[in-house]
């Protein structure tokens, strides 16, 4: 069985036609989140061959544990949950060798350097870097809340799903990495 033409199988639907042996429902799984996945995988290493390799473990781990999935989470909620734990293991394998890396996306295009546009994209670059720093500098559990909050626009309940806390806790964890944020720009 292969996927519709559209795209519209619902995430229920792929899981179901996964369960019957249908692993091509995964591939539609898979091309729906791994973008989103990607996303909060770099966002959370600041890495993209780290990134590339949590967002391909957290296939692998949730191929091997669809078949049990019951769907207490939405499947979104889960592959990130799955993705965030990756990413803190990579974190903690790479923190007494990390080094600073330039992302060289950030850098003006050639050419752009030249007056007040180019400046201006250099600023932008540098102001983002900052933010990415301060945000990278918060303790583990309020950078999650904040990536999920701010980058991938969640509401706190589902935040809440995704690091498996009580809701206030995820409220709690915002408001002290907002505290904390504004405190290193002061």
């Amino acid at each position: 069985m292969s996927l519709p033409a559209d795209g519209t199988d619902s995430d229920a639907r792929l899981i179901e036609r996964f369960k019957r042996g249908d692993r091509e429902a995964f591939d539609g799984i898979v091309l729906r989140y791994r973008k989103d996945v990607y996303r909060i995988a770099f966002r959370m290493t600041a890495n993209h061959d780290d990134a590339d390799d949590v967002a391909q473990e957290t296939f692998v781990r949730a191929y091997r544990a669809l078949g049990s999935f019951r769907g207490d989470a939405s499947l979104k909620t889960w592959l990130f949950r799955i993705a965030m734990n990756l990413s803190i293991n990579v974190g903690r394998q790479r923190q007494s060798s990390r080094t600073e890396e330039r992302d060289l996306d950030l850098l003006p295009a050639r050419g752009a350097g030249a007056g007040p546009l180019g400046e201006r994209r250099l600023l932008d670059a540098e102001a983002a870097q900052r933010v990415r720093a301060a945000v990278g500098g918060l303790p583990p559990r309020q950078k999650q809340v904040v990536l999920l909050r701010i980058y991938e626009e969640m509401p706190f309940q589902e935040i809440a799903d995704v690091l498996e806390c009580p809701i206030g806790t995820a409220k709690a964890n915002f408001f002290h990495a907002m505290t904390n944020l504004r405190k290193a720009f002061a």
